[in-house]
């Protein structure tokens, strides 16, 4: 007597083989994750602005009010090209309610000195009690 017909092994039909998307996507998140905690995003905002250097420079502990001036001349607050005429008005509304706000420019270096005294001239005339122009640490 054989030994296949008393215990004959069972027929595995398996069909096609396949992969498993599954840690496919698990990975597909931790590469996700990893790139967002490790990215670095720029501190600037949107507006690319080159101080010019001071070896006197100084931090500002007070409240203040950002108007940046870029190398075309083009004076800029919160993100939005304004005009001397609005820059009066904008600023009169906000030193109503903050008499002590300081003003702080940041020109770019390549700004004519003429926009900049505009710029200057409508805070003042705005009644800006505090005016102050941004550099960056002069290095080596």
């Amino acid at each position: 007597m054989s030994t296949d017909n008393l215990c004959p092994m069972p027929a595995v039909h398996t069909g096609k083989p396949e992969i498993s998307m599954a840690p496919l996507v698990d990975i597909v998140f931790l590469l996700l994750i990893f790139f967002m905690v490790t990215t670095v995003f720029p501190e600037n905002d949107g507006l690319l602005i080159e101080k010019p250097s001071s070896e006197n420079a100084a931090a500002l502990n007070n409240e203040q009010l950002i108007i940046k001036l870029d190398r075309h001349g083009i004076a800029y607050m919160e993100e939005q090209p304004v005009t001397s005429d609005d820059i009066k008005r904008l600023l009169k509304d906000e030193l109503a309610v903050k008499p002590q706000l300081a003003i702080t420019i940041h020109a770019d270096h390549r700004a004519t000195t003429a926009s900049l005294i505009d710029v200057l001239d409508a805070a003042k005339s705005a009644g800006a009690k505090q005016l102050g122009i941004a550099t960056d640490e002069k290095r080596g």
